[in-house]
């Protein structure tokens, strides 16, 4: 199933260093065709990450070391603090359950990023990469905890966390089933269905709340995202990684112009505190609940695929199975703990940082190391979580809206490497589609099933993924047998 012509299209891009800086958390997916791991082979010199005179392996000076790790901060500071708002905002949490969600989010985040990072045992790649609670895994989560409770939301984060751990051998030969039809349809899917999340946060979730779309929270919405977009066209491509930090804090400083910012709940937590243990009760566990978001794992786990391989591009390392094998393990340990102990999200390698690599040719992962360093220690300050509570819900949602059009886009992006000329891809793309926006479009589609039918049917990606997997393998299928059928008759 091999490409030639993707796998030079990849490489020349890599090779050129033409990665976007900007890149969100799902936006570099290498296309899996072109995807090439290598066997392991502990003589070769790329095969471990040892050697202490690579790039990768070197240490910066102090100075240097402290200025790198605080750009990656900051690049995927924006990301990191959204999420929690996006799904505090969707479940109706208090604003105390959101400053905990920050805090422990930063605290996974940090940790994952230092698994990464530096490695333990077989856990983590040992490349600069950091981890961050992932968008893609939002929606499925909303319908859970809106429907089963967040007890059974986090019960089915934990399972997939540990199920993630124990398939991750299996991981480098399990590629082949995800094309970029299966990849780019699912992508496109996850981005629509979240917009209106960030929409939600814009304008209200209650139509009959007086100040429910309220021209003040679009146009401070809009504000905000036109920041974004002037500084992602107008600053050096050093600084773009930004823009989305950038026109935030612009979204904020005109919210407190026109008196719509209200920051008297910050400072008054505590000044330190530890993240609390199962904050949300113990996890309750549900079959149907686990399975819609073993589909979204999927996805993940093939995004971390082609970012761990493009990363190890850019830096110049080959990437064997078992270093792969280990950065899905870091994944999935920070999943699991994000639902089985510091209840909050599912967590993925982000992408960001490829753009930051690009462009410093800063390729030490102790730079990494150190970024998640920081995100620890920030988890320990509730003021951290206290000044992104305080920041109004239309700044917010109008970055939300944008990182997840962005994603669509790259979704989109996949899908346009696709050969429509074959009409499997194009059924495989439609069905999915077709089906997925049902539930998205129309309200209450499914209101009349069973409960447990409802609580899978109503995430329209969720139902897409698995369209778009079942009919991938039914076309492969035949087209396995029609080839036998072509060689047993030219045998004949």
């Amino acid at each position: 199933m091999s490409n030639p012509t993707a796998v030079s299209r990849v490489r020349e891009r890599i090779v050129r260093k033409n990665f976007d800086p900007t890149a969100t958390t799902d936006q570099i997916i290498v296309d899996q065709s072109a995807q090439r791991v290598e066997p392991h082979d502990s003589t070769h010199p790329d095969a471990a990450s040892d050697n202490a005179t690579e790039p990768v392996n070197k240490v910066p000076s102090p100075g240097r070391l402290v200025v790198f790790a605080l750009q990656h901060l900051l690049v995927m500071y924006a990301s990191t603090v959204t999420v929690p708002v996006v799904v505090s905002a969707a479940l109706d949490l208090s604003r105390a359950d959101l400053v905990y969600l920050v805090t422990a989010d930063l605290l996974l985040c940090g940790f994952g990023t230092l698994l990464q990072s530096l490695g333990i045992w077989k856990v983590g790649v040992k490349l600069p990469m950091v981890i961050g609670a992932s968008y893609t895994g939002i929606a499925p989560m909303l319908i859970i905890g809106q429907g089963e409770g967040l007890q059974t939301m986090y019960g089915s984060v934990l399972v997939v966390g540990l199920a993630t751990i124990a398939i991750a051998p299996l991981v480098s030969k399990l590629m082949r089933f995800f094309p970029p039809v299966v990849i780019g349809t699912t992508i496109l899917l996850i981005g629509i269905q979240l917009i209106p999340a960030g929409g939600k946060m814009i304008v209200g979730s209650d139509p009959d709340d007086p100040g429910f779309a309220s021209p003040a929270k679009i146009g401070l919405a809009a504000a905000t995202a036109l920041a974004i977009v002037l500084c992602y066209c107008l600053l050096p491509r050093a600084l773009r990684p930004i823009s989305v930090l950038i026109g935030m804090i612009v979204g904020v400083v005109v919210a407190a112009l026109t008196g719509m910012f209200d920051g008297s709940g910050i400072g008054e937590g505590a000044a330190f505190s530890f993240p609390d243990l199962l904050h949300f009760g113990v996890p309750r566990f549900d079959l149907l609940a686990i399975c819609s978001l073993a589909l979204i794992q999927i996805v993940l786990i093939v995004e971390l695929a082609g970012q761990v391989n493009a990363v190890g591009e850019v830096v110049g390392q080959k990437v064997s199975r078992d270093r792969l094998a280990a950065a899905v393990r870091a994944d999935g340990v920070v999943t699991a703990l994000g639902g089985g102990v510091f209840q909050s999200f599912m967590y993925v390698t982000f992408a960001q940082n490829v753009g930051i690599l690009t462009i410093t040719r800063m390729f030490s992962r102790y730079v990494t190391a150190l970024t998640g360093a920081m995100l620890m220690c920030l988890a320990f300050f509730p003021v951290v979580g206290e000044v992104v509570a305080a920041i109004p819900r239309p700044v917010l949602g109008a970055a939300a809206v944008v990182m997840f059009g962005t994603i669509a886009v790259v979704g989109i992006r996949i899908l346009g490497r696709v050969d429509y000329s074959q009409n499997s891809n194009v059924i495989i793309t439609a069905a999915a589609i077709g089906v997925a926006l049902l539930p998205i479009t129309i309200n209450g589609f499914y209101s009349q099933f069973p409960t447990a039918a409802k609580q899978v049917l109503s995430s329209g990606a969720a139902v897409g993924i698995f369209v778009a997997i079942a009919l991938n393998l039914l076309f492969t299928m035949r087209r396995h047998d029609g080839a036998e059928k072509v060689n047993s008759d030219d045998v004949a």
